[in-house]
């Protein structure tokens, strides 16, 4: 097992962006992935064993034995297989791949990260509720782990809706840990919540978040975006101050 002590910039929620830039809490997270095979030892029979490693070894592996070390939790073979569903002429059962790419993104491989939020994007919504949840979680341990494009894409299907459900205050908490590395989420993010009825209702409570996160990056063209659509969103209050008797 790989252990790592995560700390998680986690920003608070319901603070206005005008009063300066959100606090933030850390919380110390003990996350453990899930990478029970190790060593080829660790598989339980001598078949497995053998193809594992003929598999790390640049050998032909057939299409059943890597799809019998990912059903054993084997990672990089989960990812493997999972790339072979997708090159198939012939189709794969709807979700497979992502199947045995969240089994790949359990355990470590953070490179399964991207083709796993793609097929979510395509295709999540025709998923059943078990599936979704292991792909769901599969993404929030990569998240927690510190990969930021896992964050990034939570973020942005929590905010819209897409497969997940929508949850603003969860885009949020992911747009925080994406925010750190990748600005350009956070931007990408507010743009979507600056035309979202329930967070206007919430003085854009959301979208003066990420604003904030993006006005924090290295880019000063994204800074100055960033700071001027703050600007326009305190503009009618600040109007409003000013006609009140």
């Amino acid at each position: 097992m790989t252990r790592a002590f995560i700390l998680l910039l986690v920003l608070s929620l319901g603070q206005s962006a005008r009063a300066g830039p959100a606090p933030t809490q850390l919380v110390k997270v003990d996350f453990v992935f899930d990478n029970k095979i190790t060593h080829t030892l660790d598989l339980p029979t001598l078949d497995l064993q053998a193809a594992r490693k003929s598999m790390v070894t640049g050998q032909k592996v057939s299409s059943d034995q890597l799809r019998a070390l990912a059903d054993a939790g084997e990672g990089l073979a989960a990812y493997r297989y999972a790339k072979l569903l997708q090159a198939s002429a012939k189709p794969a059962k709807a979700g497979a791949a992502a199947h045995y790419y969240a089994i790949a993104a359990y355990t470590g491989r953070a490179f399964a990260v991207g083709p796993l939020a793609k097929l979510l994007a395509a295709e999540g919504e025709s998923y059943g509720p078990k599936l979704l949840k292991q792909c769901k979680n599969a993404l929030t341990i990569q998240a927690m782990s510190g990969n930021a494009h896992a964050a990034q894409a939570l973020g942005q299907m929590y905010s819209t809706g897409a497969p997940f459900g929508r949850d603003l205050p969860q885009a949020q908490h992911f747009l925080a840990m994406a925010g750190q590395s990748d600005p350009a989420a956070a931007m990408k993010l507010a743009l979507v919540l600056l035309s979202d009825p329930t967070d206007a209702a919430l003085d854009h409570a959301g979208a003066r978040a990420a604003l904030t996160l993006a006005a924090q990056g290295t880019s000063l063209s994204a800074k100055v975006t960033a700071l001027n659509l703050l600007h326009l969103l305190d503009k009618p209050a600040t109007l409003a101050t000013k006609d009140a008797p």
